[in-house]
């Protein structure tokens, strides 16, 4: 079974739905088949279905959170792995089948990161963890350089943190806490709504700054 029949299988039953209740008399035995992973739907069946169970058809798919996965279990790499062998095949999974094979192998070298925030701040944390602290403060230093908006600075600053505490240079990790905490004040939830992307562009750091600024919020709320 493949993960979109296992969502399919999985989404059904907690609904306690029959396959015939989703797909009908006429394609139950399809949908059985694709649920089994021996037939692929198309993309009208996907989206019928998934009318069917309450759902979209990108939430069965899936492939966004198995990514976002992937990368957040970049320093554990057999689970990484695991989650990199589900998805198709891209240079964004080339990238980070090598960088995760580089965070459990000092034989295997880390990649260049491409110019994306996210991508170097988990670059800088593999060269962390194999113990080169000052290539991941170049990295982030880099990475810093260029992003100038808040929401952008917040990841590369927290591990900057943490690296100035192991190497204890005391005075960079004082500035790298204030440029934080001003960072942090500067996380507005209604801008960020407001300044959401279009759909294509949106991506999933985005969407964790939106959670993180609601957060913020309500322990305004708490502490007011």
């Amino acid at each position: 079974m493949n993960l979109l029949g296992a969502r399919l299988r999985q989404r059904r039953r907690q609904l306690g739905l029959r396959q015939k209740d989703v797909a009908g008399e006429s394609s139950a035995s399809f949908l059985s088949k694709a649920e089994s992973g021996a037939a692929q739907p198309s993309l009208a069946n996907l989206r019928d279905w998934a009318a069917a169970l309450g759902t979209t058809a990108g939430d069965l798919l899936g492939d966004h959170l198995v990514l976002e996965a992937a990368m957040h279990s970049i320093l554990h790499t057999e689970k990484c792995l695991s989650y990199l062998e589900q998805l198709p095949p891209s240079p964004l999974t080339a990238f980070l089948r090598e960088l995760t094979t580089s965070a459990s192998s000092l034989s295997t070298p880390v990649p260049e990161p491409p110019q994306n925030p996210f991508l170097e701040y988990l670059t800088a944390r593999v060269h962390l963890h194999r113990g080169a602290a000052q290539k991941a403060e170049e990295i982030l230093i880099a990475t810093l350089a260029r992003a100038k908006a808040a929401p952008w600075r917040i990841l590369p600053l927290s591990l900057l943190c943490q690296i100035y505490g192991e190497l204890s240079e005391t005075e960079k990790k004082e500035l790298a806490q204030a440029e934080l905490r001003q960072s942090l004040e500067e996380l507005d939830h209604d801008q960020l709504l407001r300044s959401l992307p279009e759909p294509h562009l949106l991506t999933s750091l985005e969407l964790d700054l939106l959670k993180l600024s609601a957060l913020r919020q309500h322990r305004h709320l708490l502490t007011d």
